[in-house]
C-alpha cells in the first residue's frame, strides 16, 4: 500500500525548530503520567512550527485544510530559513528571498538553499556522515540542521579536514546514503501531526487567522 504523502503549505511562520527529543516521550493516561519508548532505534524527530498571522485564509483557506489533516495523515515539510540553517547566516540574511522571480513564495530560491554532497557512503541505523561544503566553507556546527532525500537530521558534533565534516548526528540514518548523494542545508522533514486539537483551538474565522503551534512527528516512510 502506497501512503500518500501531503505537500506541507507554505505560510508566515514566527519560529520552527527541529529537534530529537530521545528515545522516550511523555505521555499516557494514568495520573502520574507516563513515558514511551519510541518504537525507532535511537528515537525519532520533531518539528515544532508557531505560525504568523494569516490574513489571505479567506481567499485561500490553507489553515483551514491543515486542520482536516490531523488523523495520522503523512506531511513532506521544507524548513524555513532559520538558525538552525547554516547558510541562511553566511550569506548574511535570514528567512529573505532572493530570486527576482519571487519563486520563494513556494519555499524555492531561498537564501539559505545550498546544497553540499556526501563524502562517503554510510549505512542506515549509523549516526556519522560526511559531507563536503566546497564551495561555502566550514559553516555547519552542533545545532545546525542537514538533509538527505526527505529527511532530517540535526549535527550533534563535527570536525573538518579541509571543507569535508565528519559529523554525528541525531536521530540515526533513516536510509542508506551514497558517496555523492545530496547533503541539504535546509531540509526536508516527513511527518504526522500530533496535536490537532491546539492547532485549532487558536483558530477563527474573523479574517485574520492565528492557529495554534503546529508539532509533527516523524514518520519513516
Amino acid at each position: 500500500m502506497t501512503i500518500k504523502i501531503y505537500q506541507f503549505p507554505t505560510f508566515r511562520i514566527e519560529r520552527q525548530l527541529f529537534h530529537t527529543p530521545g528515545a522516550g516521550y511523555d505521555g499516557g493516561l494514568t495520573s502520574g503520567g507516563a513515558q514511551f519508548i519510541s518504537p525507532e532505534p535511537g528515537g525519532f524527530g520533531v518539528l515544532e512550527i508557531a505560525p504568523a498571522i494569516i490574513d489571505t485564509e479567506w481567499d485561500v483557506p490553507l489553515a483551514s485544510w491543515v486542520m482536516s489533516k490531523i488523523s495520522g495523515q503523512v506531511f513532506r515539510v521544507r524548513l524555513a530559513p532559520s538558525p538552525q540553517v547554516a547558510y541562511s547566516r553566511k550569506r548574511g540574511m535570514m528567512a529573505v528571498p532572493w530570486d527576482n522571480g519571487q519563486s520563494w513564495s513556494n519555499q524555492e530560491d531561498w537564501d539559505g538553499d545550498f546544497t553540499a554532497t556526501f563524502a562517503a557512503a554510510s549505512l542506515k541505523g549509523t549516526t556519522t556522515v560526511q559531507f563536503d561544503l566546497t564551495g561555502v566553507g566550514p559553516i555547519v556546527g552542533p545545532g545546525h540542521v542537514i538533509g538527505h532525500e526527505y529527511d532530517c537530521y540535526l549535527v550533534d558534533e563535527i570536525t573538518y579536514d579541509g571543507d569535508v565534516a565528519t559529523a554525528t548526528i541525531t536521530p540515526p540514518l533513516r536510509r542508506d546514503v551514497g558517496a555523492g548523494d545530496n547533503c541539504y542545508l535546509r531540509p526536508w522533514f516527513t511527518g504526522r501531526i500530533s496535536n490537532g486539537g491546539d492547532i485549532r483551538d487558536a483558530y477563527n474565522s474573523l479574517g485574520h487567522v492565528k492557529p495554534g503551534n503546529i508539532i509533527l512527528h516523524e514518520a519513516i516512510v
